[in-house]
């Protein structure tokens, strides 16, 4: 019998960060992921942005998830000796002169410091269409190469020994005197960080998610586009490591729950782009997955409510890159320490109304 403290899982952006706490606290642990080669981890942008941009706020909590997320990506790519962490300024053009008036109460009122203070109330040079009246620069953005960082983790821990490479049977899990068996491990309690695939967890499948389809593109822009910012209106576009090809995202789909891309999203995608800047784009890539989106928008931690060492870390959706550090790291404390879990991430706030009803 193998044993561990903890089985994890899924290894997408969750399970990283997860797996990474554990390790820098000298927990063991074991990783079951059947390792795709698509899934939302490995489609996602990766982007992270501190200001909600539609009302003009900060993105909830992001002065302290911040705190968190730059160092432990930063540690990530020290272990990985890859280059993960890509901080660069995000640009809003702005295409409304009603908007600049909203953007500059917002600097004024400090709704949006330290990352936004200064706005520009004329066309910004450069690629940008005439309906572009000004800009708003948003500093601390950047994106995390998720794609790089799921790959060269996958090889990590595989070559520690740590990860089990298969499709995750849950009808095999027995409890026993340590806490859980499951085909010849023993471990203390088994923590799920499967995203979308929730749904189909007889633990935890009444856990009410709003999942999302999401599409992106890679495209080659031309003329040539500077690399050294993200675009960000209605779209965001940002650079890779290849001259003048860019990421583009992201659609919305709460209906069409399947992995297919469609033509409709990216000529949806393409057409935001072209209302802003005056660019030419060949598409090189089309990718589609389903966010693990939760019914209030929040992550999902803690403890079955009848079996506390089946545990869940789930729902971080678009901004799983910023949320996902934070709340690994609140969620060993919870476990370790008892520490108290934040009430607008933890479990229990949908266990009487869908737990009783499931």
């Amino acid at each position: 019998m193998r044993e561990t403290e903890n089985l994890i899982v899924g290894l997408g952006i969750a399970g990283i960060n997860l797996c990474h706490q554990l390790e820098k606290q000298g927990k063991t642990f074991l990783v079951i992921d059947n390792c795709p080669d698509n899934s939302a981890s490995l489609v996602a942008g990766g982007l992270f942005n501190p200001i909600g941009l539609k009302r003009k706020i900060k993105s909830w909590m992001v002065d302290e998830l911040f705190e968190v997320m730059v160092p432990n990506y930063k540690e990530l790519e020290e272990k990985l000796h890859t280059r993960l962490l890509h901080e660069l300024p995000i640009l809003k053009p702005i295409s409304s002169k009603e908007e600049l008036p909203e953007w500059q109460s917002a600097i004024d009122e400090n709704r949006i410091s330290p990352y936004v203070d200064t706005l520009i109330s004329e066309p910004p040079t450069g690629l940008f269409q005439s309906n572009v009246v000004g800009s708003a620069t948003i500093h601390h953005g950047g994106f995390v190469n998720m794609r790089s960082a799921i790959f060269e983790y996958r090889q990590y821990v595989k070559e520690k020994g740590w990860l089990i490479q298969d499709s995750f049977d849950y009808f095999a899990i027995e409890e026993s005197s340590k806490g859980i068996s499951y085909k010849g491990i023993s471990a203390d309690r088994i923590i799920f960080c499967e995203g979308r695939f929730i749904s189909t967890n007889p633990f935890f499948s009444w856990v009410p998610l709003k999942p999302t389809k999401g599409q992106m593109l890679t495209v080659k822009v031309s003329p040539h586009l500077s690399s050294e910012m993200i675009y960000n209106q209605q779209f965001y576009m940002f650079p890779t490591t290849e001259n003048n090809v860019f990421r583009l995202g992201a659609t919305y789909d709460w209906n069409d729950l399947n992995e297919e891309p469609t033509e409709a999203a990216k000529e949806d995608l393409i057409s935001k782009v072209k209302k802003a800047l005056n660019v030419e784009m060949e598409v090189l890539e089309h990718q589609a997955a389903i966010r693990p989106n939760v019914h209030d928008r929040r992550p999902v931690l803690g403890s079955h409510p009848e079996n506390p060492n089946l545990i869940l870390f789930n729902g971080m959706g678009s901004k799983g890159v910023m949320l996902a550090p934070y709340f690994a790291k609140e969620l060993m404390s919870h476990i370790y320490e008892k520490t108290p879990l934040n009430p607008e991430v933890d479990i229990n706030r949908f266990v009487k109304k869908f737990y009783e009803k499931a």
